[in-house]
């Protein structure tokens, strides 16, 4: 039988670190691996169907850098615990990349991502990607709930 692939779904954020901490436990009762995952929402950087004129590759890359180097502080605490995490960084909408693209890729048998804080008028406007994830995911769909919110 092979080892369960939890997919964490990680902004930074509380929320994120909430179902981080979620998986963390889930780990150390069952033996399963992390696959903790930052999207860049590439989404943000567009206005219209134009690309803004004052984004270039630098601000990507530093975006980058900066998922990055919080993925890696996520871990490396976890890695020295002795849970088996690994680390990824996927460009696009956060929606379709933790829902279809990653659980695919990385063979996932639960996504555990914290449910947003955003305001209401924001969620209807451009979708919760809790909804759309626990509607879409080949797999189990865990809601963390908002320590903050």
């Amino acid at each position: 039988m092979t080892k369960d692939r939890i997919l964490v779904a990680f902004d930074g954020s509380a929320a994120g670190v909430a179902a981080l901490e979620k998986a963390v436990a889930i780990t150390e009762m069952d033996d399963a691996s992390i696959d903790l995952l930052y999207v860049i929402d590439t989404r943000s950087y567009q206005v219209g169907f134009a690309q803004q004129p004052d984004v270039d590759g630098t601000i990507l890359y530093n975006a980058e850098t900066r998922a990055e180097i919080e993925l890696e502080e996520q871990a490396k605490p976890l890695r020295a615990r002795g849970i088996e995490v690994r680390t990824h960084l996927r460009f696009g909408n956060p929606r379709t990349v933790v829902a279809l693209d990653a659980p695919k890729d990385y063979d996932s048998s639960l996504i555990i991502l914290g449910r947003s804080s955003k305001r209401l008028t924001s969620r209807m406007f451009i979708g919760s990607v809790a909804s759309f994830v626990t509607e879409n995911a080949p797999c189990d769909v865990l809601i963390v709930a908002n320590p903050n919110a």
